[in-house]
């Protein structure tokens, strides 16, 4: 009895001084890993919209009727302060999980870059593919609503898609057209 409760007591001071250095380790860390976050969202944000000396965050309220996969978005904005395009965040459901991206809509409503930020849920070597410039690039200058085409050459507004990473490039192309939508609503609305 007495060799299981020395056990017990010394399970128990273990769980305890490994729970408080994972708690010590999480508080110094969270902050950093934030900031590296905001960094690399806000390089994001100048990559597909370079045209943009600031961005101003839209409000929740205006992108409730967006879909799912938009989470954010922000109206890019000259020095004068005039809107150059819009920027939407979106995370569609691929894979192995989501796909966070994010999209820069010209004033016209067509796709002027994009940018990859997290798939790390998809195949490499298959849906990892759905995240490379070869495969993105296809969407520049597009507009509401693209097409997915297999095993043939894409026309008009279509693209093609990974081969043997369907799911990943219908992802893909859901995010973006949720987000073009989006964009579409925000430059209509003020």
């Amino acid at each position: 009895m007495r060799d299981a409760l020395r056990m017990v007591l010394t399970l128990l001071v273990v769980c305890t001084v490994a729970g408080v250095a994972l708690a010590g380790v999480n508080g110094v860390t969270a902050p950093i890993i934030a900031e590296m976050e905001e960094r690399a969202l806000q390089e994001g944000l100048a990559q597909v919209l370079p045209g943009a000396e600031r961005f101003a965050e839209v409000p929740p309220d205006e992108l409730a009727g967006a879909g799912t996969p938009v989470q954010a978005a922000w109206r890019g904005l000259n020095a004068a302060g005039q809107p150059v395009g819009v920027v939407v965040k979106a995370a569609p459901s691929g894979y192995g999980g989501a796909i966070v991206m994010l999209v820069g809509v010209e004033p016209g409503g067509t796709l002027h870059q994009m940018k990859i930020l997290s798939a790390s849920g998809e195949t490499p070597g298959l849906g990892s593919k759905a995240t490379e410039r070869s495969f993105l690039d296809q969407f520049l200058g597009l507009s509401p609503s693209i097409g997915l085409v297999k095993n043939q050459a894409p026309s008009g507004n279509e693209i093609q898609a990974v081969t043997g990473a369907t799911i990943s490039s219908q992802a893909v192309l859901d995010g973006v057209n949720a987000a073009l939508d989006a964009a579409r609503h925000l430059q209509n609305v003020r």
